[in-house]
């Protein structure tokens, strides 16, 4: 018998409101049928089934199937009590320094893989996919192919490509359309410049991620993003980086200068509400502030599942926030994640 997919899951008014979501976790396929290609990381699995991420020939990071292996998952996710994850590339998998012809089958791949898992499981899974924005005209026909034809929810990506940021207006046509088929957009970085200045990898993932998000979500924001699309699903990983922290500045440089206003028409603490955010934050302080700046019924629980970093249990900050009442928290924990999911339902219904 067929499971039930996840479009009917979420729009399910019995579930919306009472289980649980986990909407930053990735995947990888076990194999590629079209690779590997110069550019594009691939997987080494060893007889003790684990497996070596490499980039550029070098190992980039140590995995396990996890990552592949969808009943493992889903074992996972029982013990965790978590009913649905949200599934999106590993950001290594953006291969966004690939030749473009390479990009774009590399992306189809793993759109293909990840619309497979849904298709599989619908009731547990529903899936993000990836574009190769290298190549702008490419990634908007892969965004047609992954939200129309494979019933993906959207797309992650990550902060810059080509020497390219998100507010590039290079970018435009992708943007615009999705805005117009409801695509939800996941910002998550991979690789940015300065990251060298960090050094090891551990840095870059700890100090790195969060502040080229929340310079990813300030620039967006300050590009007028939301006053050309007002309709833009944006998810910013990692509780929104820095941006909670930066948004009182950003409102100073807009109350100083005329045309910042021209091009950023509302205050930009006040456009950011428009984000949603992940809790990724490990810090109830924190988190409570991104509640406060970006809105509680915008934040939506996140683990980084299966790294070493996730949040286990997915959401455990969420206890330590005094200023959450049972109502909000049950939002963050689900009720919200599918709210937005069934929105991108709804975009082409």
């Amino acid at each position: 018998m067929l499971e039930r997919s996840v479009d009917a899951v979420v729009a399910d008014p019995k579930t919306m409101s009472s289980s649980s979501v986990d909407f930053h976790t990735h995947v990888i396929p076990r194999t590629l049928p079209h690779g590997p290609y110069d550019g594009c990381a691939t997987l080494v699995v060893e007889p003790d089934g684990t497996g070596n991420v490499l980039r550029d020939g070098k190992l980039y990071r140590v995995v396990d199937e996890r990552v592949w292996d969808i009943d493992h998952r889903i074992a996972d996710m029982d013990a965790r009590e978590i009913d649905l994850q949200v599934v999106s590339p590993m950001p290594v998998y953006y291969a966004y320094d690939a030749p473009p012809r390479a990009a774009r089958d590399f992306a189809r791949a793993q759109n293909e893989n990840i619309a497979a898992i849904v298709r599989a499981r619908g009731d547990r899974f529903a899936g993000l996919g990836t574009v190769p924005l290298q190549d702008v005209e490419a990634a908007c026909d892969e965004l047609a192919y992954a939200v129309r034809d494979l019933g993906l929810h959207g797309i992650e990506v990550g902060t810059a490509a080509a020497g390219r940021d998100l507010d590039d207006p290079g970018l435009a046509p992708l943007w615009a359309q999705c805005a117009e088929t409801g695509a939800i957009v996941f910002v998550h970085p991979e690789s940015a410049p300065g990251f060298e200045r960090l050094g090891k990898a551990r840095l870059i993932v700890s100090a790195g991620y969060p502040s080229e998000t929340g310079l990813a979500g300030a620039k967006l924001l300050m590009g007028g993003i939301f006053a050309r699309h007002p309709a833009l699903r944006i998810v910013l990983a990692h509780g929104g980086g820095t941006l909670p922290w930066l948004l009182p500045r950003l409102d100073r440089l807009w109350s100083m200068f005329e045309d910042v206003r021209a091009v950023c028409a509302e205050r930009p603490s006040a456009a950011a509400r428009s984000f949603y955010c992940d809790t990724l934050t490990f810090d109830a302080k924190n988190l409570e502030l991104v509640a406060e700046r970006i809105g509680p019924s915008h934040l939506l629980v996140g683990s980084d599942y299966p790294f070493t970093v996730m949040e286990d249990p997915p959401g455990a900050v969420l206890a330590d926030c005094a200023n959450f009442d049972a109502e909000t928290r049950a939002g963050m924990r689900g009720a919200n994640a599918r709210n937005l999911l069934h929105a991108r339902i709804n975009a082409t219904s």
